[in-house]
């Protein structure tokens, strides 16, 4: 798809990192599936990874942590077409 960012470029599937901060807590999310701008570098995540994502943060928020690395991991299939 093109990018909606820069206008020139295209995106192409890729990982990124993702990072959720709360008060004093961090979390950070690794290798999760984007689609990535060839020209911009501006990354797109499915709405499905994004739900995903932000229920597993709200769960680890509830946890106390002051710091969580995670590797991404889907429970359900996802696909990359936006």
């Amino acid at each position: 798809m093109k990018c909606a960012i820069c206008k020139y470029g295209y995106t192409e599937a890729g990982h990124t990192t993702i990072v959720f901060e709360k008060n004093t807590c961090v979390i950070v999310f690794q290798q999760v599936p984007a689609l990535i701008c060839n020209n911009c570098g501006e990354e797109y995540v499915t709405s499905e990874i994004n739900s995903m994502l932000l229920k597993s943060a709200a769960n680890e928020f509830t946890k106390g942590i002051s710091f969580e690395l995670l590797k991404y991991s889907p429970s359900i299939n996802v696909s990359l077409q936006l």
